[in-house]
């Protein structure tokens, strides 16, 4: 939608290619498509499971893991870095002319 709107590609354009590229097991490719897409795949393939594991156990353990990743994120110097990374990316999609 960006692309269309502005010409630009979003910092996150070319995560679901990466994705399916990871699926075809071209690890390489995906990796070139977009590095998001592999954070991106562990995330879809983790996270429900240890959601479900936590709904079967009657635990929390997600929440919490989340409340305190949220607050680490937080912090000004890994809000800056997470910041120039998806900046990074942004111009390596830029550059490729995604």
């Amino acid at each position: 939608m960006i692309k269309n709107a502005t010409g630009y590609p979003c910092p996150s354009c070319g995560t679901t290619r990466a994705i399916q590229l990871l699926i075809k097991n071209n690890w390489m490719a995906s990796l070139q498509m977009n590095p998001f897409g592999i954070v991106v795949a562990i995330l879809m393939v983790v996270l429900p499971l240890w959601i479900v594991l936590d709904t079967i156990t009657k635990k929390e353990t997600f929440f919490k893991s989340y409340k305190k990743a949220e607050a680490v994120i937080r912090t000004k110097w890994l809000a800056i870095f997470l910041i120039i990374l998806v900046l990074l990316n942004w111009i390596w999609n830029l550059k490729k002319g995604l």
